[in-house]
């Protein structure tokens, strides 16, 4: 395993030997379109020339990335296309340059064996010797310091929700066996390295709480709906009284 102990910043490590020039980019998920948005901030600062290709199977996700682009007059530099990250019929093989994912890997992984054929994917449509670097949060089961209290509650009860309401979940994918599986398909070179992480805003709990609330309304059982809701409120003050973090992240690099 090759994981390095480096002392760059995230954003340092996440964008070394990573050259944007002339390059065609494909942000795999677009989420809230901030990976997208600080790619095409890259290409515009730096007067290169590129292209950035915006994936998700959400088509809704394209709108806040949209505004946030427009904001910036960065639009121009994106194509928006929806898709399925584990079978991109559309994207032809060896026409991506470079592979970036933040903060999806485990939405891939909700489904058993599909991460396996993302990576598949990743390897399928990049060029010969081009770079992938792939970037998510690090499986914590169990808090290993009050900071991580409010990050391990809020995932515990995140999962335990959707199995009660019969949802698919992210699953977390440790980086030892995210690099196994870039393997696989024949990927070489694999480093990656882990990073604190980030101080947990109330926005983001607003967020869970909004979000979590919104799921315990199909928990039939009212005392059980009860419960969970002042466990999600409860989260809420925890963070109020002693702060948190969110759960640290990895980023791994490699190269086709």
């Amino acid at each position: 395993m090759v994981r390095e102990n480096v002392a760059l910043s995230f954003e340092e490590y996440f964008w070394r030997d990573i050259d944007l020039n002339g390059k065609v980019v494909l942000d795999a998920g677009t989420g809230f379109g901030l990976t997208t948005a600080e790619i095409a901030r890259r290409i515009y600062q730096q007067k290169h020339k590129g292209t950035i290709i915006s994936v998700d199977i959400d088509p809704e996700a394209f709108d806040q990335a949209r505004k946030t682009l427009q904001a910036q007059t960065l639009l121009d530099l994106v194509t928006f296309v929806k898709a399925d990250l584990s079978n991109m019929l559309e994207r032809e093989s060896e026409s991506i340059d470079i592979v970036i994912s933040t903060r999806t890997l485990a939405d891939i992984n909700s489904s058993s064996c599909r991460l396996i054929r993302a990576i598949a994917e990743f390897y399928r449509i990049l060029k010969p010797n081009r770079q992938v670097v792939l970037s998510d949060e690090y499986p914590l089961l169990t808090a290993r310091n009050q900071e991580e209290t409010v990050a391990v509650k809020r995932w515990q009860l995140v999962k335990a929700l959707s199995h009660l309401t019969g949802r698919p979940h992210a699953n977390e994918v440790e980086p030892e066996d995210l690099e196994s599986t870039m393997r696989l398909p024949g990927f070489r070179e694999c480093r990656w390295a882990v990073f604190k992480g980030e101080k947990l805003t109330e926005r983001r709990i607003n967020h869970f709480v909004e979000r979590s609330t919104e799921m315990t309304t199909h928990i039939e059982s009212q005392k059980l709906k009860k419960a969970f809701e002042e466990e999600i409120h409860n989260i809420r003050k925890i963070l109020n009284k002693q702060g948190g973090i969110l759960p640290p992240r990895y980023i791994l690099h490699a190269k086709k």
